[in-house]
């Protein structure tokens, strides 16, 4: 029995599901607009997302893809409304749900977004960079920025959050709006504390993509 039902396609798993979008939002170009089969089926995936009334808004007049390359490259699906408007949609929240646990780490992780950049231009601008690992060059575009255990990126965050005395949940985020492809901290004494705590205890390093989600992993 089918355990994710979106309109009338049925997934064995949401992992399935995804797959199954993903797949779509993938054969195209950006600002390509969608067919008329996977136009029907985006209409029946986008109801179920956490902020679909905000999203369709005076209604849908057709779907794009659009790719925002800021810091990781990602792909976004873009609603375009009948009044010339539009908003980019995540299928990953029309599938599991908004995490609100999810954004505030999110938004942590952006605020520190500058320091992990500094720290790999820095590294770059010395000479050439290799995997401690695979011990293969890499460069801009192959690298992942890695928190070295024992502080962990998780790790640093609780230890920051009990030495304020406040809860994951006490961070405060932007709210949901438009284009908005992840959240933000608002609250300054906030942004600073953390800012100032990441950049004392953060001990990163740099590797492969590939090393990264395998040799990395056995370390946590």
């Amino acid at each position: 029995m089918a355990i994710t039902e979106i309109g009338t396609l049925s997934f064995n798993t949401k992992k399935s599901a995804k797959a199954y979008f993903r797949n779509i939002r993938d054969s195209y170009q950006d600002d390509e607009q969608l067919n008329s089969r996977d136009t029907e089926h985006l209409h029946m995936l986008i109801v179920h997302h956490p902020e679909s009334d905000q999203k369709i808004g005076c209604g849908i007049s057709h779907f794009t893809v659009t790719t925002e390359t800021v810091f990781r490259k990602t792909r976004h699906f873009v609603l375009h409304r009948n009044d010339g408007t539009s908003t980019d949609f995540s299928f990953i929240s029309c599938i599991d749900g908004r995490s609100l646990r999810g954004d505030k780490l999110e938004a942590l992780r952006r605020q520190v977004e500058e320091q992990i950049i500094r720290f790999r231009d820095e590294l770059f601008s010395r000479g050439k960079v290799y995997c401690p690992y695979l011990r293969v060059e890499l460069s801009l575009n192959s690298c992942h920025i890695d928190h070295a255990p024992p502080n962990t990126f998780m790790k640093i965050v609780e230890d920051w959050l009990e030495s304020e005395g406040i809860d994951l949940l006490d961070i405060q985020i932007t709210p949901p709006k438009d284009y908005q492809h992840v959240t933000h901290m608002t609250d300054l004494q906030q942004k600073e504390g953390w800012s100032s705590y990441h950049l004392a205890n953060a001990n990163l390093r740099i590797l492969s993509p590939i090393a990264n989600l395998s040799h990395a992993k056995l370390e946590k």
